[in-house]
């Protein structure tokens, strides 16, 4: 009733009851509570009419087995392919907890990043306070330590923890008229590394030491109006946030204020034709950041055809656009011999794309041989994109880097 877009008791105009019905189908479809909502209307009268809403409910238990690799990407594991990055441990997932869109999660990997996380969000309710935590120990034999040859490189102990985190974050949340949400998140960072880090690169750390705590304080601003999270092909997005690290409180040896701006916009061009645009950046006001907290381009943001590169910068910007043409429309499909309804009934969409990505990464004073950085970037391709139940989305990418450089990639859960 909360992702509803019209109340009992409500006076409604009839001219806007399809957008009003559209609208709260979206509403409820983002909650990835449902694999498959349904809202049929009758006008009893002239001052009444009835509504029927029907969801299919997702599974939402997991108590799944972690085996995955470690890679910034699919595509670059396979290129290096070193198992010994590989993680694998418990994953325990509760959606919908008490029926009250409550989220919990609990992680334990083993293997080349062995961590504990926890987490709890409260329910999301429109024009509501809710709130959120999450604690994290994370230990690591073998790190990233630099970047060389715009490429990271690691080093690994097989006799010692060479680094240790804990991360905490306490988070408020208020959503306000269904689309705007705002969160303000209290942080706290410890970082504790072995002397053999400290030298390899002394600004793994500030100053070259082997420890580091400090506060931050993070606001976010959030207005989603995409009609699908997982692969939107209509609607837009834009998100901006602004992080203060280190609060002079704990430790003064660090201190840094970073911006982050992220827009996307989809929208259909002709019938099955769709153009989708990405566009972000990220500001950081100290030019020293140490490499633990370091975002470089190439990590979470990344540019199509520089897969296995990641390009060296305190600040960066990129803009990644595509044009979709919608092969198989969105289909549902049936699994008779599984008698969970939560399984046996899916949907699926095949999109054929062509892309175009540019970006630009500064960094005062790059190694020599980083010579992606302050350069700009661009690469162009094709591609298939297949979207499947659970949120699911499995790229195949066929990319031409600015240096001619061509090759095929995979990715996993990725819209753009």
């Amino acid at each position: 009733m909360n992702e509803l877009l019209f109340k009992k008791n409500s006076r409604l105009p009839t001219s806007k009851l399809y957008d009003l019905v559209g609208g709260s189908r979206q509403n409820l479809h983002n909650t990835s509570l449902f694999n498959f909502v349904y809202i049929d209307y009758w006008l009893i009268s002239n001052n009444e009419i009835a509504f029927e809403v029907k969801v299919d409910e997702r599974w939402y238990l997991w108590a799944l087995p972690i085996f995955e690799h470690a890679g910034r990407n699919f595509s670059s594991f396979l290129e290096n392919g070193d198992w010994s990055r590989i993680n694998y441990g418990l994953y325990l997932k509760r959606l919908n907890f008490r029926g009250m869109n409550e989220t919990f999660k609990m992680k334990l990997r083993l293997g080349y990043l062995n961590e504990v996380v926890l987490y709890y969000k409260s329910a999301d309710y429109n024009n509501r306070i809710s709130w959120g935590s999450a604690l994290g120990y994370h230990v690591n034999n073998q790190v990233s330590y630099d970047i060389i040859n715009n490429e990271p490189v690691y080093i690994k102990s097989n006799h010692a923890i060479l680094q240790q985190k804990w991360k905490s974050r306490f988070m408020l949340n208020y959503r306000h008229k269904f689309y705007h949400r705002h969160r303000l998140t209290l942080g706290h960072d410890a970082f504790h590394i072995k002397d053999t880090l400290a030298a390899l690169n002394p600004d793994y750390l500030p100053h070259g030491n082997t420890s580091l705590t400090y506060l931050n304080l993070a606001y976010t601003y959030n207005l989603d109006k995409r009609d699908n999270k997982s692969y939107p092909i209509k609607g837009s997005m834009v998100e901006g946030t602004i992080m203060q690290n280190g609060l002079g409180i704990i430790s003064n040896s660090y201190s840094n204020l970073t911006f982050i701006l992220k827009f996307q916009h989809y929208g259909m061009i002709s019938n099955r034709l769709y153009y989708g645009w990405n566009m972000g950046g990220i500001m950081n006001t100290s030019d020293n950041k140490p490499l633990i907290v370091n975002s470089e381009l190439g990590y979470n943001e990344f540019l199509n055809g520089y897969e296995y590169n990641v390009i060296d910068g305190t600040s960066f910007a990129y803009s990644k656009q595509k044009i979709s043409f919608e092969l198989i429309p969105t289909k549902t499909a049936y699994l008779n011999f599984i008698d969970l309804n939560q399984f046996s009934k899916f949907h699926y969409a095949l999109y054929l794309k062509a892309f175009a990505d540019g970006g630009y990464a500064h960094k005062g004073n790059p190694g020599i041989t980083n010579t992606l950085s302050n350069s700009f970037l661009y690469s162009y391709g094709i591609g298939l994109d297949l979207v499947t139940y659970y949120d699911k989305v499995v790229s195949l990418n066929y990319s031409i880097n600015k240096f001619g450089v061509s090759g095929f990639y995979i990715h996993l859960n990725l819209a753009m």
